[in-house]
């Protein structure tokens, strides 16, 4: 009889989630804790399986009480139960401007990093041995990124911590460039988070990876871009990745993060990052900085309010 696991994913209501949920869903013995901002955004995935093994809690990772309030009532759901995998998928991208969040900090910094950052302090006690936190990073950290340039992306900044959670980057560049300088920042912070997580948590215990799914047209992410850019990346870009070297589908990214968060001999050890094609891949020089990272790290637990 196969043990029963629970995976906890945030971003899972469209797009590589909601794929990666539909695949995860056919083993019958994982049952699924989703944190979703809209409840009105998750009819598809309560279309997928049974009430019984879906659990759809209100999270906004824009908000750290929010944050709080949702790794509570998880605790309270599971009991004596221990996740066995937790899945960091959820994103923003902002091209309009610096917006900041509930708690006063840059909004991307704060959704895409700062929250998840807190979700897996407090959460942490209750992964089970072995367990996995993967996070999903992005190409677009890396100024040698070939396909991210071409989108305008000219990889993370890291001045210091403090500047890179109020969104203060490169203030020379357009209004445009900034924003995306600050998404490509925040996987820049993904990315750090998950290289000084894996050097202090044992990997008997928690294994730590980071994947990167490839530019995937026809998702959410490009919804506060232009009318032209939004119809190119729903309806050209996937003809154009059946020939460009780095663009990936929904689908087929899924069933990569579904590998990585099922089998433990893809990746028995912890701080790796993994491509679309489940090739284990370097990242950039910022990255691999473990100043950045311990700073990135003491910043965190300080903004967050938390002990970890």
């Amino acid at each position: 009889m196969e043990t029963s696991q629970t995976i906890l994913m945030t971003g899972a209501t469209s797009g590589l989630g909601l794929n990666t949920v539909k695949q995860l869903s056919k083993l019958t013995n994982i049952d699924f804790i989703i944190g979703v901002r809209n409840s009105q955004q998750a009819h598809h995935l309560r279309s997928i399986m049974s009430k019984e093994r879906l659990i759809i809690l209100p999270l906004d990772l824009d908000s750290l009480d929010s944050v709080r309030q949702f790794a509570a009532e998880t605790l309270n759901y599971l009991g004596s139960r221990q996740l066995s995998g937790m899945a960091l998928n959820a994103g923003i991208q902002i091209t309009t401007g610096l917006e900041k969040s509930l708690d006063g900090y840059e909004r991307t910094f704060a959704s895409n990093y700062l929250g998840h950052f807190l979700l897996v302090c407090l959460l942490l006690p209750i992964l089970s041995a072995n367990a996995v936190v993967v996070s999903t990073v992005s190409g677009t950290h890396d100024p040698n990124d070939f396909l991210a340039r071409l989108f305008g992306f000219r990889g993370g900044f890291f001045p210091n911590a403090e500047a890179v959670a109020q969104g203060i980057l490169d203030t020379s560049v357009s209004l445009r460039q900034q924003c995306l300088d600050r998404y490509a920042t925040s996987k820049l912070c993904n990315l750090l988070f998950t290289y000084e997580m894996a050097r202090r948590v044992p990997t008997d215990k928690v294994r730590f990876l980071a994947f990167d799914p490839g530019l995937m047209p026809g998702t959410r992410l490009a919804r506060d871009r232009s009318a032209i850019e939004r119809f190119a990346w729903k309806y050209l870009l996937p003809v154009l990745g059946l020939f460009v070297p780095g663009v990936s589908s929904p689908q087929r990214s899924a069933h990569i993060l579904y590998r990585l968060l099922t089998n433990p001999l893809i990746a028995q050890t912890t701080g790796l990052h993994f491509d679309y094609r489940l090739k284990q891949t370097g990242t950039s020089k910022d990255s691999r900085r473990e100043d950045y990272q311990r700073e990135l790290y003491e910043l965190s637990i300080k903004l967050s309010r938390t002990t970890n």
